[in-house]
């Protein structure tokens, strides 16, 4: 080749990264002589960089077509449709680049990766180890391995690879942060603390790594330098940096505006998948309705809607699940395999597989029951598989995403005044939003002694997750302590845990003896439903209260004291007790809180006036009448199946009491 060659002088123009003036160098070079096929191989290239791999498929077609046996030039086909979305095809082109004779073993890595994307984490499992074995100074192929054995729920072995890629590269942040995920899954969350940090050092403004840090310390009640971490976040959510985790978020003491900022930013990214034109409603007898979730095992999930998938039976809607979690063997996962009129095991698909399959089911109004918590499908939404897209019950806020047209809640989850801080319609139901089982019954608990609770004093409980618990409400809880001599704080938690460990040190801090919080095990839905019967009264969280935990509490029977506020996670002990007709256990402050707390434990009888009325309302409201609200559900449903039949826009809609 000479100075002038064009070839040469397109690859210093992308070196450069003048992708324009390589595309015009090639464009002419191809105008002058198309049967160079290293030519249209760097067209390929050069569309590539730009960000057009659909152009880069076509000219890589003429190239191979001249030159079959370039093995860069196969890889490169693969890599284009890799980045449109389409991973197994990539994959495939991806295997034909390794067996071409000047194939090269860093290739390797990319097809492991395609495999992944693919859904395909078994196939991609050796291919991964073997780009590691074959190029053990690539910190990409230890990365790749690190993400495949995390796919396969295999996260301490996942951990040391993401270990082994930062040992190579020290800067790879997104390396530490994903090691600090495995090492959190893995249940060593003070080492994935550490990971973070690690993160952080390399990429300070990595946000990914800030939330992840933020919602780790959470959930080991470690509030060092909380306050000032969490301030950031907002910030950074206010600044339009996206990388917040919205779950995590509402955790945080956010307002409404900006947990809708939060998840917008999360939502634009999973939106930039090219979504798939609405299908047209079923004309089927019936209105068939699917529900997603990550949580069809013994999970808060499944025991909230067990029975109303069962009394959706009795209606005219057509309830099909899709289970995005491997069959854990339980009981809830039977009983729902036989509630819903058809069951899909749909954990093994990629969001396009799972978005084929409620197309062929021929879906009209489709239910996210996972939204952006832990195994979020979010992307399979994106494409739009359903008419009709809603939110409901699992992820307690908006999702700010342009695919989800529904909110379903209730009056006092959503009020009218906090109204414009959801991107959905919404939705609201004549009653409490969530649903319950009633078929469960409450047994008899271990004596107090067994359980490590005093044999006499006023037990205050909180069973509700680590994350939710922060320092204000850890204030309060001292308060009441100090106030109530011989009362105990009962805690779900591992005792001898981070979380137990740091709420001691925090209590003895406060002048609490750290005897007086005493720490549950988790144990079986049905003996954790019998603890129940030795709580005098439930201590409620904010920024994010209890959700299932308050339907458990005032399902056995305990009283729950909670403090609304203006975000739909902080409402819905609001909502329950509301719906019971239980005002005077709604605070309207802090200090409305400590002191009603007080009052109840002072006051001889208050418990037991309180149980009784929590008995016969249970039996008047509606808050645990089930076919009532399986038919109120339906009427949801079909408000928002009949405005699409009839061509027009979601809108909000408040059904009345029927």
């Amino acid at each position: 080749m000479n100075a002038v060659d064009p070839l040469s002088l397109a690859r210093a123009a992308l070196a450069r990264g003048d992708a324009r003036a390589a595309l015009v160098l090639i464009t002419r070079a191809l105008a002058a002589d198309p049967r160079q096929a290293a030519l249209w191989a760097e067209l390929g290239r050069v569309y590539l960089a730009i960000g057009r791999p659909d152009q880069t498929g076509p000219a890589l077609d003429r190239a191979l077509t001249l030159e079959p046996d370039r093995a860069a030039w196969w890889h490169l086909a693969g890599m284009a449709l890799h980045a449109e979305g389409r991973h197994a095809d990539a994959a495939e082109l991806l295997g034909t680049a390794l067996r071409q004779p000047d194939a090269e073993p860093g290739q390797r890595v990319a097809l492991a990766a395609a495999l992944l994307d693919a859904g395909d984490a078994a196939r991609a499992l050796p291919e991964a180890a073997r780009a590691v074995g074959e190029c053990p100074q690539d910190a990409q192929a230890a990365f790749v391995l690190g993400t495949v054995l995390a796919a396969l729920g295999r996260h301490a072995e996942s951990a040391n690879a993401f270990a082994a890629a930062t040992a190579i590269d020290p800067s790879f942040a997104q390396a530490h942060h994903n090691r600090a995920l495995a090492l959190d899954e893995a249940g060593r969350a003070e080492e994935a603390i550490a990971a973070c940090d690690a993160a952080l050092a390399a990429e300070p403004g990595l946000v990914h790594a800030q939330s992840q840090r933020v919602f780790l310390q959470r959930r080991i009640a470690d509030w060092r330098d909380l306050e000032r971490r969490s301030a950031a976040l907002r910030d950074a959510v206010r600044a339009g940096r996206p990388g917040v985790a919205p779950f995590a978020f509402l955790a945080e003491p956010a307002t409404p505006a900006e947990q809708l900022a939060c998840a917008r930013l999360h939502a634009t990214a999973i939106a930039a998948a090219r979504p798939l034109p609405s299908p047209p409603l079923a004309n089927s007898a019936g209105i068939r309705v699917g529900m997603v979730s990550s949580g069809f095992n013994n999970h808060p999930t499944a025991l909230l809607v067990a029975e109303l998938v069962e009394r959706l039976r009795a209606t005219p809607l057509v309830a099909i699940g899709y289970a995005t979690t491997a069959d854990d063997g339980g009981a809830l996962r039977r009983r729902l395999r036989a509630g819903f009129a058809g069951f899909h095991e749909v954990n093994a698909a990629d969001p396009a597989a799972l978005a084929a399959q409620v197309r062929a089911d021929r879906i009209d109004v489709l239910f996210d029951l996972r939204g952006y918590g832990a195994g979020e499908v979010s992307a399979a939404f994106a494409l739009r598989p359903a008419p009709v897209q809603v939110n409901w019950l699992a992820y307690p806020a908006t999702s700010g995403a342009p695919f989800i047209d529904y909110l379903l809640a209730d009056r006092h989850v959503v009020p009218d005044a906090l109204r414009a801080h959801y991107s959905e319609a919404v939705v609201r139901l004549p009653h409490a939003f969530q649903p319950s089982d009633t078929s469960r019954p409450v047994g008899d608990p271990p004596a107090r002694a067994a359980l490590g609770l005093p044999q006499t004093g006023f037990v205050f409980a909180c069973f509700n997750n680590a994350y939710k618990i922060g320092p204000p409400v850890f204030d309060a809880w001292r308060r009441i302590l100090a106030a109530t001599p011989g009362s105990v704080l009962w805690l779900l938690g591992d005792p001898a845990g981070a979380f137990a460990r740091n709420l001691r040190v925090a209590a003895a801090g406060a002048g609490i003896d750290p005897a007086r919080l005493v720490f549950q095990p988790k144990l079986s839905h049905p003996a954790y439903l019998a603890l129940y019967r030795h709580v005098d009264l439930f201590l409620d969280t904010w920024p994010y209260g209890a959700h299932t935990t308050a339907s458990d509490a005032l399902w056995a029977g305990a009283p729950l004291l909670t403090l609304p506020g203006e975000t739909f996670a902080s409402r819905v002990g609001l909502s329950l007790l509301r719906t019971l007709d239980l005002p005077e256990l709604v605070c309207a402050d802090e200090a409305d809180y400590v002191a009603r707390a007080l009052h109840i434990a002072a006051t001889p009888g208050e418990p037991a006036r309180l149980r009784a009325r929590l008995r016969d309302a249970r039996v008047a409201s509606p808050l645990f009448d089930l076919p009532r609200l399986a038919r109120d559900f339906a009427r949801a449903v079909a408000f928002m199946h009949q405005r699409a039949r009839s061509g027009l826009p979601p809108a909000d809609h408040d059904l009345s009491a029927a």
